[in-house]
């Protein structure tokens, strides 16, 4: 097709007409569970949502971020072409992110965009030739019943690590280690972490809330949103270095991931994922933001901004 997989998803999204603002979500969701029944095929809840339309302007954003992150990761794994995408790599998808810790209702989003995009695919006009094999909800009931059992419940587990300092040490690898401590210094994701480049620092500064001496590096977190985000000094200069001498991070996600979890598990302590950090560096600096005189409320909303949210009740969560 000549663009991005980004691009070609998004021209599927478009050209489904799977936005439905204005239309009765009850009847089409009767329809969609008539037609199922219909087929001879279980009209569950899961089945029913993902052959729906889109009625809201917020969800139909939330789930296209998700389309644009499942089509970085299969690009990166050779699908160059949206008319190849098939179920195993919606299920790839839904393990990688799995393994990151990812909480179960956030996976369950990640799931229903998965489903939502299933659906404009077989929406699209006949001119964009989209063969009945690409399909994504095989995938996703593959794993559906994987992530429901195991991924973290944000409201029955706490997801912070007790001891982050702790397991951090515990991490033999030095690069590992550095990554860990980029996510828990800063607050970052992921993705975030392994994609800094030598480019992104931005030198030593004084933490505009805290007050104390740290560095500034600067990311494009979910959505393309660009933020800064304010490192202790040792991290940041440790994290300076490695990137000077390497360009970028270089550091494999799978191994740095199960580094993290045996070194959690030598320490006692529970299993964030990498997310975890990121909550851990909530906590933290929520502590101390509040040390310094601010208010509950602007505390969180300090912290919201730094770790790219733009919900406080997310923030609450994070917080437990």
């Amino acid at each position: 097709m000549g663009r991005s997989l980004v691009a070609q998803i998004r021209g599927v999204w478009s050209a489904s007409r799977i936005l439905t603002i204005g239309k009765s979500r009850f009847a089409e969701k009767g329809d969609v569970r008539d037609n199922l029944r219909a087929s001879g095929i279980g009209a569950t809840s899961s089945r029913i949502a993902a052959n729906t339309g889109i009625s809201s302007y917020r969800t139909y954003d939330a789930y296209r971020a998700v389309g644009d992150d499942f089509a970085r990761f299969s690009q990166v794994r050779g699908v160059s072409d949206v008319r190849d995408i098939r179920p195993e790599h919606a299920s790839a998808f839904l393990r990688e992110k799995l393994a990151q810790g990812l909480s179960c209702n956030t996976l369950r989003t990640y799931a229903a965009a998965l489903g939502k995009l299933d659906n404009a695919l077989m929406r699209t006009p006949r001119k964009m030739r989209i063969p009945a094999a690409a399909r994504l909800l095989p995938g996703v009931e593959e794993v559906r019943a994987q992530f429901n059992h195991e991924a973290p419940r944000l409201d029955q587990e706490r997801r912070a690590y007790m001891r982050p300092d702790a397991v951090l040490e515990a991490i033999q690898n030095g690069a590992h280690r550095l990554v860990g401590s980029v996510q828990l210094g800063g607050g970052l994701r992921i993705s975030e972490a392994l994609g800094l480049r030598r480019q992104d620092l931005c030198g030593e500064t004084v933490d505009p809330v805290l007050g104390t001496r740290c560095g500034r590096v600067d990311v494009e977190g979910k959505g393309g949103f660009p933020r800064s985000a304010f490192l202790p000094l040792p991290v940041y200069r440790a994290l300076a270095e490695h990137l000077r001498a390497d360009g970028g991070m270089r550091v494999a996600y799978r191994p740095y991931l199960e580094d993290l979890r045996q070194a959690a598990g030598a320490m006692g302590d529970i299993w964030g994922g990498s997310h975890g950090l990121r909550h851990s560096y909530a906590r933290a600096f929520l502590t101390r933001a509040v040390a310094t005189g601010l208010t509950s409320e602007d505390a969180l909303r300090e912290a919201s901004e730094r770790l790219g949210h733009h919900r406080l009740s997310v923030l609450r969560v994070y917080c437990r």
